[in-house]
């Protein structure tokens, strides 16, 4: 056999074979054609979901900012308070029993540093509670991003032959391809919700922690008014310092 006639052969049973399994090749076709429409899909989820770690965030920086600002404006008032008493205590007249003055100032220095106690496990409360509502919020978003990171693309070949059943395969994959013709915008308004929520959330512990430093430090004023007491009723001193009195000079 000439050669030509050879090449012309052999050209003449592949286009026969490529002809015969043409459906064969309209799967790689689709396959290729669906593929670029999950890149796309991909970079507007993940473009949303940027924006809601950055409000997040914003969400988690405000809260510790309000956090931060209470702590700060219950400890400055309760040395305040502890102040005003200590302030009383070394005022007293020289008459004044000092041994139980001590006794008072040590019950103070006391009480200040128990309700020290009481803010950590306030503070402690909302870190536990911060950790699980973050881990929570992130494991949500996580979610949502994976759905749309085209690990299914390659699941329309399972339980298929792509020789012996191509038809299902292409009709799988114009289905998917359907599916996302549109980008999934509503997820924008899922995440706005995730947000608001996420947000709510943090806003109760806010609540919950200021209602302990404020039962906490009710407490403290409570201690530090019967210390008040203590120093005119048991160490018989004045909350008040001594005003002199004016004797007149007898001519």
């Amino acid at each position: 056999m000439a050669p030509k006639l050879a090449l012309l052969v052999i050209a003449s049973i592949l286009a026969t074979a490529f002809a015969q399994r043409e459906p064969t090749i309209g799967v790689m076709t689709a396959l290729k054609e669906l593929q670029p429409r999950y890149r796309e899909i991909q970079d507007f989820v993940i473009n949303r979901l940027t924006e809601a770690r950055l409000n997040s965030s914003q969400v988690v920086y405000n809260f510790h900012n309000d956090i931060i600002g209470s702590k700060d404006q219950y400890v400055r008032d309760a040395i305040t308070e502890e102040q005003t008493v200590l302030t009383i205590l070394d005022g007293q007249q020289p008459e004044v029993d000092r041994t139980c003055l001590g006794f008072v100032r040590n019950s103070v220095d006391m009480n200040v540093n128990l309700v020290g106690v009481s803010y950590t496990n306030c503070i402690n409360t909302v870190d536990d509670r911060l950790g699980g509502i973050v881990q929570k919020f992130y494991a949500t978003i996580q979610e949502d991003e994976s759905q749309y990171t085209g690990t299914g693309i390659f699941g329309v070949f399972r339980g298929e032959n792509i020789f012996f059943t191509p038809e299902n395969i292409v009709e799988k994959l114009n289905e998917q391809l359907e599916q996302l013709r549109d980008n999934p915008t509503y997820i924008a308004n899922e995440l706005f919700d995730m947000v608001v929520e996420f947000e709510t959330e943090l806003g109760e512990v806010k609540e919950v922690y200021e209602g302990c430093l404020d039962v906490n430090t009710q407490l403290l004023l409570t201690t530090l008014n019967i210390a008040r007491t203590q120093i005119v009723q048991v160490c018989q001193g004045q909350l008040e310092p001594a005003t002199p009195t004016d004797n007149p000079v007898e001519p």
